[in-house]
């Protein structure tokens, strides 16, 4: 049995997106100039000094291959938007069709940190739909949440506008998912609602998903009259839920199964 791997989509410019995230990974080695007047011969370095440059060459060309492996990466469930994030600075790309596949351009990049030392942990790409009468149900726009190592979390537009920044637990964000509606599956069981979960080391936090559409829905509106009038965006706090989580171990991860009747 054979199968074949596919092309479905591709990032233009990974080289600007790399520059961005991983300035450091494309610094070039000084070499040294031939009229300096200095022979390496002279020095007795030989076969040593070689072996350890080709070892710190190959090295840097495999930093420089897995760099996407470092990052938090979140693609939108409708395929219009991927977000990279890397320590204090995220990427934005935007897709774009042709003839042949998918194509992914930069749309906007910036740091991301507003806390002194604070990097992202954890990032999602939230597609969210129009109300109107008019829509043919697709998404309207696509919200970014990230989770940072100071316990933030951020929302921000696809155009990297700063929706709502909370603390909501003083310890670093491991995951952020969100789950979506489902109706009953039969009668003993209950409908699944729309819920956002913050995973802590030892906190689980969990926020509606109607409120928060409500919420952001004000802040972005806000956000575009701030733009117009010149004036500062005082986002709503969020409503949420704590529930702590003491004697558990080391938790990486979570699934959340939404409500069921005992």
């Amino acid at each position: 049995m054979s199968c074949t791997l596919s092309i479905e989509a591709s990032i233009q410019n990974v080289s600007s997106v790399r520059k961005f995230l991983f300035p450091s990974l494309l610094e070039e080695p000084v070499t040294k100039s031939p009229d300096d007047g200095w022979e390496e011969d002279d020095w007795g370095w030989g076969e040593e000094f070689t072996e350890e440059t080709q070892q710190q060459k190959k090295k840097k060309e495999e930093e420089a291959n897995s760099w996407m492996e470092d990052c938090c990466i979140s693609l939108s469930p409708t395929n219009d938007l991927l977000a990279l994030a890397f320590e204090d600075r995220a990427v934005f790309l935007s897709h774009k069709w042709d003839s042949d596949k998918l194509k992914f351009q930069m749309s906007w990049k910036g740091p991301v940190n507003l806390e002194e030392g604070e990097c992202v942990t954890s990032i999602m790409c939230i597609p969210l739909a129009s109300l109107k009468r008019s829509s043919t149900g697709g998404p309207d726009w696509t919200c970014v949440v990230m989770g940072f190592t100071s316990g933030y979390i951020r929302m921000y537009t696809e155009n990297g506008n700063l929706l709502l920044s909370q603390l909501l637990h003083e310890d670093p964000v491991l995951k952020v998912k969100c789950s979506t509606y489902q109706p009953r599956r039969h009668a003993g069981a209950s409908e699944q609602l729309e819920e956002l979960t913050i995973l802590y080391p030892n906190a689980l936090v969990t926020i509606d998903g109607f409120s928060l559409y409500q919420s952001l829905r004000a802040c972005r509106n806000q956000v575009a009259r701030a733009a117009a009038g010149g004036s500062d965006v005082q986002p709503p706090p969020l409503a949420y839920k704590k529930w702590g989580l003491g004697d558990q171990g080391n938790m990486v991860d979570h699934v959340s199964c939404g409500e069921y009747s005992t």
